[in-house]
C-alpha cells in the first residue's frame, strides 16, 4: 500500500524543480505570470470594464447649452432614437458615432466636436440652427381651410413647428409665397426654391428687423422670367421695397448685400422704392 508520503504530486515535483533549476531557466517565471495575469484579464478584468463602460450613460452626456427657441431636450430625445446606450465607449469610432447621431437632430446644424472625458463623462460641442423667418403655408386640403407657419433657418432649414406658440410667430420676419408647401422634413431643405431665396434674406435683415421695420419677404414678378427669383419687402406700415435678387446672386450692376442694407438702415427715401440700381454718388463710384 502507497503512504501519502510515497504518492506521485507531479505539480509539486515540478515546481521543486523549477525552484532548484539554474539561472538560466529563471525567465520561466516572468513567462508563467504574465499568462496567468493574461488569463485572469480574459476572463474577469475585461468583462468587468466592458461592463462598467459598455454603454453611453444619458446623465453623463454634456451638451452645449441650448438657446431659448430650442425647448426640446436635445440630448434626451437623441439618446432615445438612435440608441446610444448600446454604444460603447471603448469602441475606436465611438467620437465618431457620437457626432453622427447628434448631427441628426433638426436643432443641430453641426456636430463640432465631441469628446471622451474620465468617469464616462461625454461632452459634446454643437453649433444650433437659428430660426430667422416663418413661411406662411395654406393647408392644402379643402377640408382644412386657414393656414400656418413653418419655422425655417437662412439656410432654408425646416425647423420644429412645435417649438413655437402662435403668438412667437409674429417675432420673425414671414415669408408669404403663393401656392407654397414644404415638400422636405424637418431638419432637411423646405423644397422649394423661392422660399430658399426668402431665407437666405431674413437670414440677412433678422437683427435688423426692428430698425428696418420689415414684415414679410415676399416674390416679385414670376420666376419663370427671372433666373433668380426677385424679393420684395414688406414693412409694417405696408410699404414695399423691391430687393432684387437674393444675396450672393446678385446681377451685373445691381447693389452690393451690404449697400442695400445701409440704404435700409440710412432712413432715406429710397427712389422708386427700389433697391437694386445705385443712385448715391458714393455708390455709384463704387461701382
Amino acid at each position: 500500500m502507497i503512504s501519502d508520503r510515497d504518492r506521485p504530486r507531479p505539480i509539486r515535483d515540478l515546481l521543486r524543480r523549477l525552484i532548484v533549476a539554474p539561472a538560466a531557466l529563471s525567465f520561466i517565471w516572468p513567462v508563467l505570470l504574465i499568462l496567468c495575469g493574461y488569463m485572469a484579464w480574459d476572463r474577469w478584468g475585461a468583462e468587468h470594464v466592458a461592463s462598467k463602460y459598455y454603454g453611453v450613460e444619458l446623465a453623463k452626456i454634456r451638451i452645449t447649452d441650448r438657446p431659448i427657441f430650442v425647448r426640446t431636450d436635445v440630448t434626451e430625445t437623441v439618446f432615445r432614437d438612435t440608441a446610444l446606450d448600446q454604444l460603447s465607449l471603448l469602441d475606436a469610432q465611438a467620437t465618431a458615432k457620437i457626432a453622427s447621431a447628434f448631427a441628426t437632430h433638426p436643432w443641430i446644424r453641426r456636430v463640432i466636436s465631441v469628446r471622451k472625458l474620465p468617469g464616462g463623462t461625454v461632452d459634446v460641442h454643437v453649433e444650433y440652427r437659428n430660426p430667422v423667418a416663418m413661411v406662411l403655408v395654406a393647408k392644402p386640403a379643402p377640408k382644412e381651410s386657414g393656414s400656418f407657419f413653418c419655422p425655417i433657418d437662412g439656410n432654408g432649414i425646416l425647423l420644429p413647428t412645435s417649438e413655437f406658440a402662435p403668438s412667437e410667430t409674429l417675432d420673425y420676419i414671414h415669408i408669404e409665397v403663393p401656392d407654397v408647401y414644404p415638400t422636405g422634413v424637418v431638419g432637411g431643405a423646405f423644397g422649394d426654391v423661392r422660399v430658399e431665396a426668402a431665407a437666405r434674406l431674413a437670414g440677412v435683415l433678422a437683427r435688423h428687423r426692428d430698425q428696418t421695420r420689415i414684415r414679410s419677404i415676399g416674390v416679385h414678378g414670376d420666376l419663370r422670367q427671372n433666373d433668380v427669383p426677385l424679393l420684395e419687402l414688406t414693412t409694417t406700415d405696408n410699404r414695399r421695397v423691391l430687393w432684387g435678387s437674393p444675396p450672393g446672386l446678385e446681377q451685373r450692376g445691381e447693389r452690393t448685400v451690404e449697400m442695400k442694407l445701409q440704404k435700409l438702415l440710412s432712413g432715406d427715401k429710397i427712389p422708386n422704392s427700389d433697391l437694386r440700381i445705385a443712385t448715391m454718388p458714393e455708390e455709384s463710384v463704387q461701382n
